[in-house]
């Protein structure tokens, strides 16, 4: 005589994944279930623990919507205060005029601590302008990009004060990129007092985005008006 197969509790499991409606008209059993707590403070009913278990996954649903939703809100702050900056260049008529709406957008919408808008060129610059005419600066400034378009992080305390045409800096990080037009080249930097406000791991998206304006704007703009 043969011997019925026993059930596993992977075979229970797997029934019950699959007839999820099996305990519906079932009351009674339901109310012989219990499923110890992880403290000592006795037992619950599945139902019990089922109401757990989905105000817990309502709870992490919720935090998930509420980071999307203040994702969405941090992008679109993003996407004004960039509205506003290409316009004020747009609307410059002069590198000095370019370098003023920088300056009002840079410091005032996106806080930043210090920039810096270097230009490789030969043409004497009236300040605030930065030109940078001499060819071994300008390689060794290109050194510090190791062949990327932009850099961010920590940098040694020189090479960021390299990178903000000074002597020497307090900025803790400091983001650049690269602005390569067709008649101009240069570098556009921001830098942070605090040392991990602009990381290695960080998009430089924007910061590219903003370079691609600069490139047209500096060609299509005279130096002075």
């Amino acid at each position: 005589m043969s011997q019925q197969p026993r059930l596993t509790e992977a075979d229970v499991e797997q029934f019950l994944h699959d007839h999820p409606e099996f305990f519906v008209g079932k009351d009674e059993l339901l109310s012989q279930l219990r499923i110890p707590h992880h403290n000592a403070s006795g037992a619950t009913s599945l139902i019990e623990r089922q109401v757990q278990v989905h105000r817990d996954r309502n709870v992490e649903l919720r935090q998930r919507l509420s980071d999307l939703l203040e994702n969405a809100r941090r992008n679109d702050q993003l996407f004004e205060k960039t509205r506003r900056l290409v316009l004020a260049l747009i609307e410059a008529d002069s590198w000095l005029a370019l370098h003023a709406a920088l300056d009002d957008s840079l410091r005032n919408d996106f806080g930043v601590d210090a920039w810096r808008l270097l230009h490789f060129t030969e043409r004497q610059l009236e300040r605030p302008l930065v030109a940078i005419r001499n060819q071994e600066q300008q390689r060794n400034i290109h050194r510090l990009f190791k062949g990327h378009r932009a850099i961010c992080g920590q940098l040694s305390k020189q090479e960021m004060a390299t990178l903000l045409n000074l002597d020497t800096t307090d900025m803790g990080s400091i983001a650049a990129a690269q602005i390569r037009g067709q008649d101009n080249h240069g570098i556009l930097v921001l830098a942070s007092q605090n040392p991990g406000y602009y990381r290695t791991s960080m998009d430089t998206l924007f910061l590219d985005y903003l370079c691609d304006v600069l490139a047209l704007r500096l060609h299509q703009t005279p130096v002075a008006r």
